[in-house]
């Protein structure tokens, strides 16, 4: 196995900064995400790693060995592609075997290394078959087996169930996950799908624009997102993001916008206390919503604009002034759109972000 350490590391296409002067450590044994949008360098890292793309500048280390200089075929890795990429006139064993043969390996020892990798993915009694007569989780399976046949330090996986139906997704999933902590490989995996890396990553590195805007574990990078665009792309529904300002009302302190006021809690005066008059960004996930027929004291009148059934959970679109917030809740109630409803905020559940830098605000209570 092996530790990868990524130090200033760039990619230049002409005059697109594909990957501007990244820094990541991923540690021995661990399964590291990189998740992103289209075109925000996630995949052109990876390549980086795999050795097909040479980089512009930085260092890319396997321990302690610099490996830019060093071709892909002896790096030690194992890649699997979003495509699979198995060859359609082979069988399936012949497909996982074809990188031993390429190394001259002895005929007994291949055979003894394909019957052991494909018995622990569930596919050693379908080797004969070609690609098409199989399906697309099986096809995924060979694709990994073909990866780990090598015996690799590390596993590159680019993007590899993006072409499966929603289901299958799932299931592959923890398959993955499980074969990754049976085997202890290092593993990277690239994807934009967040649930992926929610569900499957030891620590996720979210990228934007090239560069890395948070590198944590799933539940550090929910709960306190580094910025407005990790608190946005990371979550389903997305976080509710509302301009605001803090106003001081006689010594209590308050988020304000123009359609409503919400009260912070007095345990957090001082921090409120500088943040007066400056332009912010409140987040909210949709969950930390709460909706009532009744006003209280605290709630904040609304309009219910569509409604978004999700089976166990529903997804109320609620319109204040001209925002429109999205809650999430399994509490059913019988709305329709245009009705008006009140809502409130969880006062121990929110984020704020500076306006002008998009940065997040240290507001958590020690």
């Amino acid at each position: 196995m092996a530790r990868i350490l990524l130090k200033n590391l760039s990619k230049h296409f002409k005059n697109v900064k594909a990957v501007d002067s990244i820094n990541l450590e991923i540690k021995d044994g661990e399964f590291t995400v990189l998740l992103g949008p289209s075109g925000c360098g996630k995949t052109t890292t990876l390549l980086m790693i795999a050795g097909i793309y040479k980089p512009t500048a930085g260092e890319i280390y396997f321990d302690d060995q610099l490996m830019n200089n060093v071709p892909p075929k002896d790096r030690g890795i194992g890649m699997v592609f979003q495509s699979y990429a198995l060859y359609p006139h082979m069988n399936l064993y012949d497909n996982i075997a074809f990188p031993l043969r390429a190394q001259k390996m002895k005929k007994d020892e291949i055979d003894r290394r394909v019957r052991e990798v494909t018995k622990n993915l569930d596919i050693g009694k379908l080797l004969d078959r070609r690609p098409f007569q199989i399906s697309g989780g099986q096809q995924q399976r060979v694709a990994i087996a073909r990866a780990l046949v090598k015996r690799p330090k590390i596993l590159l996986f680019d993007e590899p169930l993006s072409n499966l139906d929603a289901a299958l997704r799932s299931y592959m999933r923890a398959e993955i996950k499980k074969l990754q902590n049976d085997l202890g490989i290092t593993t990277v995996y690239v994807t934009h799908d967040q649930i992926e890396a929610m569900t499957m990553a030891n620590r996720i590195a979210v990228f934007s624009m090239g560069r890395i805007q948070q590198y944590d574990t799933a539940d550090n990078i929910y709960n306190y997102p580094s910025n407005v665009f990790v608190a946005t792309f990371v979550g389903t529904p997305a976080m509710n993001i509302l301009n605001v300002e803090v106003k001081n009302y006689n010594g209590e302190f308050y988020l304000q916008d123009e359609n409503f006021k919400f009260k912070t809690l007095p345990q957090r005066r001082e921090i409120m206390a500088k943040l007066v008059e400056k332009k912010l960004k409140l987040g909210v996930r949709p969950e930390h919503i709460k909706l009532s027929l009744k006003k209280t004291e605290d709630s904040i009148p609304a309009e219910v604009y569509v409604l978004e059934p999700l089976g166990r959970e529903v997804i109320y679109n609620i319109k204040v002034g001209n925002s429109i917030l999205k809650v999430l809740t399994e509490e059913r109630m019988d709305l329709k759109a245009g009705d008006r409803i009140f809502m409130s905020f969880d006062r121990n559940k929110y984020h704020l972000f500076d306006a002008d830098t998009g940065k997040a605000i240290d507001i958590s209570l020690r």
